[in-house]
């Protein structure tokens, strides 16, 4: 459980997880140095299951979810944020389906939205838009191909996350091996890369009712993203992490490089009309020097 100023609801959050049917887990809080009340709820629950872990400094999000991963222990890492609320029996549920096939790396469910009433009609919009993200998939069963499931994602161009948010995932440790975790570059959908990369190397379990609730609110990331405009160059960021997948066949490695070519131009134009209404920034001259050095085969590794 990774956790920033999350006060209002981090009390919830840790009820779910201690109410789960499947009792033997930990439950990592990694608190990003909140400058509110969250350690003080986090540390208020005497459960030995619970280890909380302030860090010194704030990391940002993706710093802390990656933290939060690193300092678990488990064969099984179930995400939960701060926020959200998992079902009684959500654990039990998705270790149980990973248990059937040990090329399981994956598993996802559905998750209920709750639109907090401040939020208001771009809320309501936004839950219409992004409920049943897994009716996108064709033919989706119990135990899936992971390869093939990455492949209708390309196919539909890499523009939405249809597995979900972290809440409604659980990976196996054996998945994330290899230390690429979160990545750094993506403000909105480091999520979605990670899920994305996973589901190249390994089997997909599916449980098909909703085990989650994501909670939209205004400090949300995603509310607090779509505001700022803050994550207008995550798509060209993914469709380079796939390129330096070596798993990649040829035909999706085309066609996601036919993917990247679209995304810069896009790109472009939105530094453009950013430039115009005065947001100049340095994340298109950062990708590019990422682009020379990764031409010139020296692609700089992605900090957390």
């Amino acid at each position: 459980m990774p956790a920033y100023n999350a006060a209002p609801w981090i009390g919830e959050a840790i009820e779910s997880a201690l109410g789960q049917t499947w009792d033997d887990f930990e439950l990592v809080v990694s608190d990003d140095a909140s400058t509110d009340s969250t350690l003080a709820v986090a540390t208020s629950y005497a459960d030995p299951r619970i280890r909380v872990e302030a860090s010194g400094r704030h990391l940002g999000e993706t710093g802390n979810h990656n933290r939060a991963i690193r300092l678990s222990r488990g064969r099984y890492v179930k995400f939960l944020h701060a926020d959200d609320v998992l079902a009684p029996e959500c654990v039990e549920a998705m270790v149980g389906r990973a248990l059937e096939d040990d090329r399981i790396g994956l598993v996802f469910s559905p998750r209920e939205i709750r639109v907090e009433s401040e939020v208001g009609e771009e809320g309501t919009t936004w839950s219409e838009q992004h409920s049943g993200l897994h009716e996108r998939f064709d033919n989706l069963a119990e135990n899936n191909d992971g390869h093939a499931l990455f492949r209708q994602l390309v196919d539909a161009g890499v523009e939405e996350n249809w597995i979900g948010e972290p809440s409604a995932v659980l990976v196996t440790r054996n998945a994330l091996e290899g230390g690429r975790l979160f990545s750094s570059r993506l403000r909105q959908t480091s999520d979605f890369e990670l899920w994305l990369r996973v589901m190249l190397k390994n089997r997909v379990g599916f449980v098909g009712r909703p085990l989650c609730v994501y909670r939209h609110h205004n400090r949300s990331t995603t509310v607090t993203n779509r505001r700022m405009a803050r994550a207008w160059l995550d798509r060209l960021w993914i469709l380079e992490a796939l390129l330096r997948e070596p798993s990649l066949r040829r035909d999706e490695r085309r066609e996601i490089e036919h993917l990247r070519r679209a995304a810069l131009g896009s790109a472009l134009r939105s530094q453009v009309a950013r430039v115009f209404r005065g947001q100049l920034d340095a994340e298109l001259p950062a990708y590019f020097r990422y682009r020379a050095l990764a031409l010139a085969g020296h692609p700089p590794a992605d900090a957390d």
